[in-house]
């Protein structure tokens, strides 16, 4: 009887971790890319690709030819062009459900080895992934999720006085995350605040005791990680912009403008369950700071950073939701080092059977081929009148929206286009002017790039696209429900 409840209990385990595995795939296997950045990265690719060389200027926008640009996510671009290449747009899709499941391996890793109660590690994981669900999507910062993930889980082994010779191999990841998004900087950062948070327990007030009265720190481990960090750091000079690179995150932060346009920028709006699920976090994160006798400052001052950049933009929620996963399973790990498996004993092939089977059902039942994700993405993107426009052979100039910038760099290569969501190439006050001109807003009619434009791709539900009906300037050329074609009067 008790190798029956034994046995009935592995399979519980097995079950359910198949089924937290498997959330991912019902989220992601849609047949539909919805991305709007997605788009301008696959043509970033496809240009190194074709030219053997990263672009010295704009290649895609009118106003940036000729002016300066940094493709700092060129690693990135061209791994994606060559998915796209070999699997079609279903590539983007399997790139996006494989870094998530990734994430949540090395999340499990982290959570795993210091519980020791199997349903507080399967809790601990399911609301880490439902948090960090509004991260799933086919962006680099994807992999700034794993790879800060897997700092993470250095940082900690070495608070607790473990050590792998597997943590030397940090600095080659930090080599290519340096290659495929700059926010490489937020695992600086990481390591950084666990470099100075021992001097800080040791001589601050409110931290002094916390060195002699928590087991989470050894300080022999402490050059070691002073030496993995210079590593580190200096591995990120491994790029073809080498310093050049930490200019450009100067500059991307000083574009606060970016605030108020893009909606990944703004403050979360807790209007989804991810959103909720990041506060019940952040919240019971607190509680447990808040119950200790002593606590590091490490942990204090990665709360603080991560709260601070989550509640100001939405893109870093991922931030917030590793910061308080850290604060949660090491107060586990100080009350218990008797950890369980991870995977019951003989059960990961049956776990990964059950979860690719899973996958193949859930492909099948939603059809997803590269013609029903053609089909479902044209309701989102001007897909026909890209076709129109290049049957047309229409030479521009080409007015077009913030949000389809980067699919009509995509799709219509030949034509520059007037704004996309590259930030840093068409700064702040162009992107502001944009979105009032397409809003209708006042001096909307004087736009000096609308006046020069010969084609305007618009959003047919938009307020420029029914002004422009008025307008003299202009004449309807294509339309269909999803946007309109604009030509300018001969």
């Amino acid at each position: 009887m008790a190798w029956l409840g034994c046995h009935e209990e592995t399979l519980r385990r097995t079950a359910l971790l198949a089924v937290l595995y498997l959330l991912p795939a019902v989220w992601i296997l849609l047949p539909v890319v919805f991305d709007p950045d997605i788009w301008w990265h696959l043509q970033t690719g496809k240009w190194i690709m074709e030219h053997g060389t990263l672009p010295a200027t704009d290649p895609f926008s009118a106003y940036g030819e000729g002016k300066p640009w940094v493709a700092y996510s060129w690693l990135f671009e061209i791994s994606m062009y060559g998915l796209v290449q070999l699997c079609g747009e279903r590539g983007i899709l399997l790139y996006t459900l494989v870094g998530v499941w990734l994430t949540m391996l090395v999340l499990h890793r982290i959570i795993g080895t210091r519980c020791s109660d199997f349903v507080c590690i399967s809790g601990l994981l399911a609301v880490s992934v439902v948090a960090l669900s509004k991260m799933f999507t086919p962006r680099p910062w994807l992999l700034t999720i794993l790879f800060f993930a897997i700092t993470l889980e250095v940082v900690l082994s070495l608070r607790e006085g473990r050590h792998s010779r597997w943590f030397w191999l940090l600095p080659f990841a930090y080599g290519v995350w340096a290659n495929i998004h700059i926010q490489f900087i937020y695992g600086l950062g990481l390591l950084g605040v666990a470099c100075v948070a021992p001097l800080v327990d040791r001589y601050v007030p409110p931290f002094k005791d916390a060195h002699a009265t928590m087991t989470t720190w050894g300080f022999p481990q402490w050059p070691k990680l002073l030496g993995l960090t210079a590593l580190c750091a200096l591995a990120t000079f491994a790029t073809p912009h080498h310093v050049r690179l930490y200019s450009i995150v100067i500059e991307l932060s000083a574009q606060t403008g970016m605030w108020e346009y893009t909606q990944e920028m703004q403050a979360p709006t807790f209007r989804t369950v991810a959103d909720w699920a990041m506060l019940a976090m952040f919240s019971f994160a607190l509680v447990w700071l808040g119950r200790r006798r002593s606590r590091s400052s490490f942990e204090v001052l990665l709360m603080c950073v991560a709260a601070a950049s989550a509640f100001r933009g939405q893109r870093d929620i991922w931030f917030l939701v590793l910061a308080s996963l850290s604060v949660l399973v090491s107060q586990q790990v100080r009350e218990s080092r008797e950890h369980v498996s991870i995977v019951p004993h003989g059960r990961l092939v049956p776990v990964t059977l059950v979860v690719a089977a899973g996958v193949m059902c859930i492909l099948g039942y939603r059809g997803i081929s590269e013609a029903k994700i053609h089909e479902n993405t044209a309701k989102a993107y001007p897909i026909e009148a890209a076709a129109f426009v290049e049957q047309q052979r229409y030479t521009g100039p080409l007015y077009n929206h913030f949000d389809w910038g980067g699919y009509l760099i995509w799709r219509l290569p030949y034509l520059k286009v007037a704004m996309d969501g590259r930030a840093n190439i068409h700064g702040d006050d162009r992107i502001k002017r944009s979105i009032t001109t397409w809003t209708g807003g006042p001096g909307w009619k004087d736009d000096p790039e609308l006046n020069e434009a010969q084609v305007v791709i618009a959003k047919r539900d938009m307020a420029l696209a029914s002004l422009l009906r008025l307008d003299p300037r202009f004449r309807v050329a294509y339309e269909d429900q999803v946007a309109v074609v604009f030509v300018r009067s001969e």
